[in-house]
């Protein structure tokens, strides 16, 4: 953790105080002499032996002026540079300012309520600032007791009606004036020596009451008070001195005295504070490390090295964010990784048990002559062909419909193929096909016309009887096969007439081609056809 230090500037002696685990000691003292030589060399080499560390500049000074004042309610750049003018109006001779926001008016245009402070004697603290400079130490700020006061004591007040808080510090009476819970005025009174406890307790409490008194008198003057209204005045004081300021300090007509114990206040701030502390120095310093007021009087350039330090330490934070985060990505990878193998073992352990179960399972198998290759190449023409009998229905159910229609006709056997074109079926159909008469004819130029190069065709090969009465009559069993044709065509299918039961070659006899020498027929006529139909 970087070291804190707080140099408290009375207006002419500095003192070097650092704070740690709630606890402030006081390290160096130092005090320029009449040639300004020793007190500020020792002061350089004190930030040289400690340049690491963030210092904080506390100023408990007389020459310290408020001003109330109410502007236009702007916001953003237009507020900031009216803030600007409005201080250098007021106070043209430093450049330690800074202003108060306390909050809007309830009436008329509902300004703001502005109070602007600034430390008026800059040339004592430049002094000691051009040293800090030289150095490169990191300044977080130059504070003073009003402010600090501004963001604590109106928790410890805890009431919200005009209130004077009046505490002690190292360098006299500090007396601040509260209202609504906002700073509106503080004063330092110094006191100059105490020579002896008892004596101090009785100054510290006549001063006390005088000056409370006075500061009165002055908020009135100044409109902040309305005139003839009471005002609570709170004491923060040690245990110890307690009964001696009580004594001084009795209840009058406008002033209601209360009393607050500094080791109570430390307690609740959760300072440690040595024994016998009789100032609230300490406990203000505390405050000033742990929350540091939002408001500050040092201009930008004497932050320079603070903002540099907050810069380091924004950027080293994110450096180790970045770093968490990757170590944190690099165990989140290592342990998907390894999840991962684990499943990827897994996998390849079943893997392996499967092929141990399939390699049993094949050796239980019967052993066969058929190659595995083969086998398979087999039900491969198997499943085609299996597909391919399922488009033979349509025509086998046709031919069907056609035989119920003619009971005549029996059937004697078929023969179906699949082809890849009508070509190879005509070749063979051409082979055992006479010429036919008339009608037959016909049949066949109407097959012969239709295009048989594109696609499959199913075939079917029929080979069918007549009935055994129509062996005599030759035209009853052409009229009977004409019919069973025209019945099979249709715009899907296509039949070719093979053979016929009689013989219809020219230059021969018009005769059966069952019957005998002696003009007798013996069997059934029987006639041959394919039908076909594209897939």
């Amino acid at each position: 953790m970087v070291p804190q230090r707080i140099l408290l500037f009375n207006g002419s002696q500095l003192t070097a105080h650092l704070w740690r685990n709630g606890t402030v000691n006081a390290e160096r003292e130092f005090l320029p002499q009449v040639d300004g030589a020793n007190g500020f060399s020792a002061f350089a080499t004190y930030l040289h032996q400690h340049r690491t560390s963030h210092f904080y500049w506390l100023s408990d000074v007389t020459e310290e002026s408020f001003q109330l004042e109410e502007i236009p309610y702007v916001q953003g750049r237009d507020r900031t540079a009216l803030i600007a003018r409005r201080l250098k109006q007021h106070f043209y001779n430093t450049p330690f300012t800074t202003s108060l926001s306390l909050g809007r008016s309830s009436e008329g245009r509902r300004d703001e309520k502005v109070l602007l402070a600034a430390l008026t004697r800059p040339d004592p603290i430049n002094a000691w600032l051009d040293i800090i400079r030289q150095n490169g130490i990191i300044l977080v700020g130059i504070y003073s007791a009003p402010l600090i006061l501004a963001e604590c004591a109106p928790r410890w007040l805890n009431d919200k009606q005009p209130t004077l808080l009046i505490s002690q510090t190292i360098n006299g009476i500090r007396q601040s004036f509260f209202d609504q819970g906002k700073l509106q005025f503080s004063r330092l009174t110094p006191l100059n020596s105490l020579n002896t406890p008892d004596t101090g307790i009785t100054k510290i409490a006549q001063t006390i009451a005088s000056e409370s008194i006075k500061t009165y008198q002055y908020l009135v003057g100044q409109r902040q008070i309305q005139t003839k209204k009471s005002v609570r005045v709170v004491v923060l004081i040690p245990a110890a001195q307690k009964l001696a300021v009580q004594t001084q300090c009795q209840n009058q007509k406008l002033l209601e005295y209360d009393f607050l114990d500094l080791e109570t206040i430390a307690r609740q701030e959760k300072i440690k504070l040595p024994p016998n502390t009789l100032t609230s120095d300490l406990l203000l310093m505390h405050r000033l490390v742990k929350n540091p007021p939002s408001q500050q009087f040092a201009p930008p350039v004497e932050r320079h090295f603070y903002r540099l330090a907050q810069v380091r330490l924004a950027l080293a934070a994110i450096a180790i964010i970045t770093l968490v985060s990757g170590l944190l990505f690099a165990i989140k990878t290592a342990f998907d990784t390894a999840q991962l193998q684990q499943e990827t073992r897994t996998a390849q352990s079943q893997t392996l048990l499967a092929t141990q179960r399939y390699n049993a399972l094949l050796d239980s198998l019967p052993k066969t002559s058929i190659a595995p290759e083969n086998l398979r190449a087999l039900m491969t023409r198997y499943e085609s062909l299996q597909k391919r009998t399922s488009e033979l229905i349509p025509l086998l159910t046709h031919l069907s419909q056609a035989l119920d229609a003619i009971p005549q006709v029996e059937l004697i056997n078929l023969d179906w193929k699949v082809e890849t074109t009508l070509n190879a079926a005509m070749s063979n159909a051409q082979k055992v096909l006479s010429p036919s008469l008339d009608g037959a004819g016909a049949t066949v130029q109407n097959f012969a016309n239709i295009n048989t190069s594109s696609g499959s065709w199913a075939t079917l090969t029929i080979r069918a009887q007549l009935p055994i009465e129509l062996a005599a009559n030759l035209r009853a069993q052409k009229q009977l096969i004409d019919t069973f044709v025209q019945r099979l065509e249709n715009p899907q299918t296509k039949v070719q007439l093979l053979t016929m039961p009689f013989d219809i070659e020219s230059g021969k006899p018009l005769k059966s081609i069952q019957e005998t020498d002696e003009g007798r027929s013996e069997s059934a006529p029987t006639f041959s056809l394919m039908i076909a139909r594209p897939l």
